[in-house]
């Protein structure tokens, strides 16, 4: 049974102000849907649960877990909008990926062109949307050597831009079968932290919680990502 299939509540609240939610979305469970009597997308569930003119200023695919914006009203989703148009969300993922040889060689700014095709997105070299992102960190995955968990902070936010872009690097998301990796293990891509504007005038960091059944992170990880949050925190005025 999926994740769609049982669960219909809210999803964890991380912050709610200034018309603005931030909800942790678990992994495998739906942003959207074109036909959901059930309820079972997000965006159903607060529209059931107590947000009925809640929007959304983006999306996760139903792979991905991880923080999500929901807009409660028109002006907070034309601010969010606006946001995003200049470049002003900082979004920093984990993904649990392959190991490619020399794994160390990724890190640092990569710039690749994407175009969707159908249910995927594939690395063109021209004609394609530029697609930015920097991999900021590689960490060990306790008990396997074949796979490694990857710190990305995503520029630009193209249709599945992690998971094309990491498989171009021979790097693919472990378990990701649309992108061609066959290990038989859950996949784990997560929006694990992220800095915004309110229109409140306000700027949040909100980190959310990498603890997931069935997975293991390395000290160094966790290490890693409380010097990020700590970097990244918005200035106390």
């Amino acid at each position: 049974m999926t994740n769609d299939a049982v669960q219909t509540g809210l999803p964890e609240i991380m912050l709610e102000r200034a018309g603005t939610l931030l909800i942790q979305k678990p992994l495998g469970v739906s942003t959207q849907m074109r036909v959901d009597e059930a309820g079972v997308s997000i965006i159903e569930r607060l529209r059931r649960n107590g947000y009925p003119d809640a929007e959304l200023p983006h999306r996760l695919d139903r792979m991905t877990g991880g923080l999500l914006v929901a807009a409660l009203d028109y002006e907070s989703l034309r601010f969010h909008n606006e946001s995003i148009r200049d470049g002003l969300w900082t979004k920093i993922y984990v993904a649990r990926t392959r190991r490619p040889t020399h794994a160390f060689k990724l890190l640092g700014r990569k710039k690749l062109f994407l175009r969707r095709t159908g249910r995927s997105a594939k690395v063109v070299q021209s004609g394609g949307k530029t697609s930015r992102m920097e991999i900021l960190a590689i960490a060990d995955v306790p008990g396997d050597h074949q796979l490694m968990d990857v710190v990305i902070d995503l520029e630009t936010g193209r249709f599945h831009q992690i998971r094309a872009m990491m498989q171009s690097y021979k790097a693919a998301v472990a378990g990701d079968e649309l992108y061609g990796d066959e290990t038989p293990v859950t996949p784990f891509l997560m929006h694990a932290m992220m800095r915004l504007p309110l229109p409140d005038g306000s700027w949040h960091l909100v980190r959310a919680d990498l603890a997931h059944e069935g997975f293991e992170f390395d000290q160094e990880l966790h290490d890693f990502m409380d010097q990020l949050e700590e970097q990244l925190a918005p200035r106390k005025s």
